[in-house]
Order: C-alpha cells, then structure tokens, then sequence
C-alpha cells in the first residue's frame, strides 16, 4: 500500500476542506469532546494557531486527526501507539522523499 492510499484510506469518508477550519468545526464533524482534541495539542500530534481570538487547524491537521482516529475507532490503538505510528509515518515520508531526490538527481 502506498503512502498516498493509506492517506485517501484514513480519510475517505471525510471532505477535507482546502481553508483552514475552527475547532468547532473539529469538534462536531469528528464527534470529538474537546478534552480529546486537547491531548492531541499536547501531545504534539497536531498544532492550532490562532486568529481573531478563535483556534482554527489547517488541512494537514485534518488530516492528521482523521488518521488518528481510524487508528484509535477502528483499530483499538492507544495513545502511545498512535505517538510510535506517527512518528513511523513521518520517517516513511522522509526516506520517500530523500529517494525520490536521489532518484531524480541520478536521473539528469
């Protein structure tokens, strides 16, 4: 499975909107309790910014709590998992992307 899948795969049902978005909006189109959003800000799994006084999440923070949650929802992980699975993907998409420059400087 490619990392692109598995991104389409953890989001599928779920229209992510290209605008930045309130964490209200979070809040009820995820059926999240705001204690649960909190833990993923401390947590460092995700990261709001402010504006106009009010916390608002880009689309990769969408993203990243849609993962989340079909790994907690659907496969029973816990936090410490999602923590080690997280920092997993990340690394996945480091060599991704180091390979792929190496593979277009060797292709010129």
């Amino acid at each position: 499975m490619q990392t692109e899948d598995f991104e389409y795969w953890s989001s599928r049902s779920l229209n992510i909107p290209e605008q930045d978005v309130s964490s209200d909006w979070i809040l009820e189109t995820f059926s999240l309790r705001r204690k649960e959003l909190r833990t993923m800000v401390a947590e460092g799994f995700i990261s709001p910014f402010w504006r106009e006084g009010k916390e608002f999440y880009d689309s990769t923070a969408i993203k990243t709590i849609a993962f989340i949650l079909v790994l907690k929802r659907q496969m029973g992980v816990n936090m410490a998992g999602i923590e080690i699975i997280l920092h997993l993907k990340k690394q996945i998409h480091w060599h991704i992307s180091q390979t792929r420059k190496i593979t277009r400087s060797s292709d010129r």
